[in-house]
Formats: structure tokens, C-alpha cells, sequence
């Protein structure tokens, strides 16, 4: 494998994203110190664990739409410049053996208030989530790029309805023909202040949104020792309503 087969890309703007985004590369090679870095950026700058510089135009907010198809990698981890890694990198990228594309599930499932202006979004089903698109593991290759052409079309098109980018990404990976790989939580932690949000902006998102599907746990745990006191559906939906773990 060639040095540059492999890393990870960021695309930023601004003073204070710039900064932001040392410290998130800083702590890419604590944990990965062979892994290339490769950094798009309106400015240059002085950076010890920064590869490469690109120099780039920003038009709006989410450059990362006009960009992330430039990678100069065969196995690319695209990150948002407020990520801190804590872990090697390692299996994350071995995703990519059998899967054109990874991320995780964002908190933000299906957005109520974009059925209208977006009709597209709203006909896709709920299971099928939005992604977080601040860490995004991919294979350059024609399914992805197509993936990412799409996603700056569909960006453009509804600009004037959501200047940001997830919603247009969900439609766009919906229409696609890649293999997506959904990563587990522990790849994209998000704070308590994002849960808050949206629980603070429920109505934007429908009632239904992050409602218990399916609880899977037993009601009595001690069923495995001979003893399950459980005597109705209702005792036994209290009590995992009571138990689930918030996600």
C-alpha cells in the first residue's frame, strides 16, 4: 500500500475552524501516527501533523459538498473539524475492504418540516436515517463519486429550503447505487447539548421521531435463573420504557 492509498481529509475555512481542525488532526495522530493528512483550506497555515495543504474557494458554509470528491486517497475518512479521535483508526478502515462507504446514524432520523418543500425526502421511509455526514469513511471509485456528484446536484437544488447538508445527502444516498456500511455509535459520539436539540426542536421533527420501535430486553432478568414475575404486557412494557438506553 502506497503512502497516499490511505487518510484522512479535511475541509475547512476560517481562523477558527483552522484551529479547531489542528487539534482533531493532532489527536488523528496520536492514535494513527502513519496515517496521511490531507487538509483543503480557503488559507494556509502552519500545522505539525498536516501532510498537505490544498487551497480552495469557499462559496458557502459546507464546502465539504464541492470538495470531498477530490480526495487524493483510494480509502478516505472525511472529517468534520470538531472530532477528536481516541482510538486507532485501524478497523474503520478495514470497512472499506468489503463496503464502498461508511458512516453513522444521526440523531436527526426523518425531518417533518421538509416533506413539503422536499418531496423526494419525505417519501423516503423513516428507517431509513439520515447520516452524520462530519465522519464519512469511503473508496474512490465510480459508485461513490456518482454518490457525491448526485449530493452536490441535490445540495444546489434545495439550497434555498436547507443550507445544510444532511438532508440532501439522505436523498442522494436513497437514489444511489452504493453499499453503505452503518458504523456503530462509539464512531461518532455526540454531545449532550445535540440530544437536547432535538428534543428542544421536536416538533420540527414529528412526533414519531426517535420513538421506541422495538425494546428488546427482558422485563424480568431473572428469567435465565427460573424466575419471571411478570403477569401482563402492560407490567412488561412499563418496565422496559422505564430501562431503555437513550441513544
Amino acid at each position: 500500500m502506497n503512502e497516499n492509498s490511505r487518510g484522512v481529509l479535511y475541509i475547512v475555512f476560517g481562523d477558527n475552524f483552522i484551529k479547531e481542525m489542528k487539534f482533531s488532526a493532532e489527536s488523528v495522530k496520536r492514535y494513527n501516527p502513519d496515517l496521511h493528512i490531507t487538509v483543503f483550506s480557503d488559507k494556509k497555515f502552519d500545522c505539525e501533523y498536516v501532510d498537505e495543504i490544498r487551497k480552495i474557494e469557499v462559496k458557502h458554509l459546507r464546502p465539504k459538498i464541492d470538495y470531498i470528491a477530490d480526495a487524493p486517497y483510494d480509502q478516505t475518512l472525511f472529517l468534520d473539524t470538531d472530532t477528536i479521535i481516541n482510538h486507532s483508526l485501524d478497523d474503520l478502515f478495514g470497512i472499506l475492504d468489503k463496503y464502498d462507504i461508511a458512516l453513522a446514524h444521526d440523531l436527526a432520523r426523518k425531518r417533518k418540516k421538509f416533506f413539503h418543500s422536499i418531496p423526494e425526502y419525505g417519501k423516503i421511509p423513516y428507517s431509513f436515517s439520515e447520516v452524520n455526514t462530519g465522519v464519512i469513511a469511503f473508496n474512490r471509485n465510480e459508485k461513490t463519486l456518482n454518490l457525491f456528484k448526485m449530493w452536490k446536484e441535490n445540495f444546489y437544488k434545495y439550497y434555498h429550503v436547507v443550507p445544510w447538508d444532511q438532508p440532501s445527502f439522505r436523498v442522494s444516498v436513497w437514489n444511489s447505487d452504493v453499499s453503505m456500511y452503518v458504523l456503530p455509535v462509539e464512531y461518532n459520539i455526540r454531545s449532550k447539548a445535540n440530544r437536547a436539540k432535538q428534543v428542544r426542536f421536536h416538533k420540527e421533527f414529528g412526533e414519531e421521531h426517535l420513538k421506541p420501535r422495538i425494546f428488546h430486553m427482558h422485563a424480568d432478568t431473572r428469567i435465565n435463573q427460573g424466575k419471571y414475575e411478570v403477569n401482563s404486557l402492560k407490567e412488561a412494557l412499563e418496565i422496559c420504557k422505564k430501562n431503555f438506553m437513550r441513544y
